[in-house]
């Protein structure tokens, strides 16, 4: 059985690319002090009422948010809130929600938490203010290039797979990831994963959407004339980032490697329309009205049934009659 990667609510884009939020933080304020104790509350009896194991700290750093809980699941996943901005006065309405829809969505937990914010804040006060867009592509990791730009490049190998990083430090609006997600993910096919952090207000014309490849080994199988080697990929990369021009090589390089140009080189696309459906979808965990109900209900084991004492007492006692 092949193990298939999840995806929450994905969007299938053209040439079989396919995109969905992989994470979200989202900012809300509660002006009720009522409501903010009884968000308290509810985080601490979690743990009695479901199957989640929530870790509760504090940080009086400026800036970082004063409660800061994890609520991990069963199945490893987990997402972050915050609750009291730490400043020169603590802001105590102020939330933070960090969390991967791709794998807590589903979750009844999470579900119930964003409905309990979304009750009791109001429409202004709630903010998201970064997500990540995955975009999964289904060819091999060495088969997709990313061109540099004017953000800062980085680089990183681990043995033959290798990560590249386009902006600022991760996190931060306009940071670019390119890595094989079908070894992060254990997958028996082939994934290559684009992660691009983005602002939900800034306008899909100003995005600044980078510039990727890919090289469609699938139908390059079926030309038997047109089979890339490493080095006709490590040209095409070259040429692809500007390095030189295709005229500078020779006659026969030149003739392979124009035609994979022209034939399987593909450019990695966000739709506008694709980015509407996209921006839709934020909008309903602001709203708090997800399109599909938790399918992890999050419920402990049953309690054992409580056996009389006398019982216990008389399997004990078989139990050393037996030894």
């Amino acid at each position: 059985m092949i193990l298939l990667l999840h995806h929450y609510n994905p969007i299938t884009a053209a040439d079989n690319l396919t995109l969905s939020i992989d994470n979200i933080v989202m900012d809300l304020y509660i002006s009720a002090p009522p409501a903010r104790d009884q968000l308290m509350v509810l985080l601490d009896k979690l743990p009695i009422s479901h199957a989640v194991e929530v870790t509760h700290w504090n940080s009086f750093r400026p800036g970082s948010f004063r409660e800061q809980f994890t609520i991990r699941f069963q199945d490893g996943n987990s997402f972050w809130l915050g609750a009291v901005l730490n400043g020169r006065k603590p802001e105590w309405g102020r939330v933070r929600m960090d969390f991967n829809p791709n794998k807590v969505a589903e979750h009844e937990v999470f579900q119930l938490l964003l409905d309990y914010l979304v009750t009791n804040t109001r429409p202004m006060h709630r903010t998201v203010r970064r997500f990540d867009l995955a975009v999964d592509i289904p060819v091999q990791r060495q088969d997709v290039f990313l061109v540099k730009d004017n953000r800062a490049y980085i680089e990183r190998r681990h043995g033959q797979e290798w990560t590249q990083y386009l902006g600022a430090k991760s996190s931060t609006v306009g940071r670019v990831k390119l890595y094989n997600k079908a070894v992060e993910a254990n997958l028996a096919y082939p994934l290559t994963r684009l992660e691009l952090t983005l602002d939900p207000s800034t306008p899909y014309e100003q995005t600044n959407f980078p510039t990727v490849y890919y090289l469609n080994n699938l139908q390059i199988g079926f030309d038997e004339t047109l089979k890339a080697t490493e080095t006709e990929r490590f040209i095409l990369n070259a040429v692809l980032q500007g390095c030189g021009t295709i005229n500078q090589l020779g006659r026969r390089t030149r003739e392979k490697i124009r035609a994979l140009l022209s034939r399987y080189v593909k450019y990695v696309e966000v739709s506008g329309e694709d980015y509407r459906r996209i921006l839709w979808q934020l909008s309903s965990y602001k709203n708090g009205k997800l399109p599909t109900a938790a399918t992890d209900p999050d419920q402990p084991p049953p309690k054992k049934p409580n056996i009389p004492d006398w019982v216990i007492e008389a399997e004990k006692a078989e139990a050393l009659e037996a030894s």
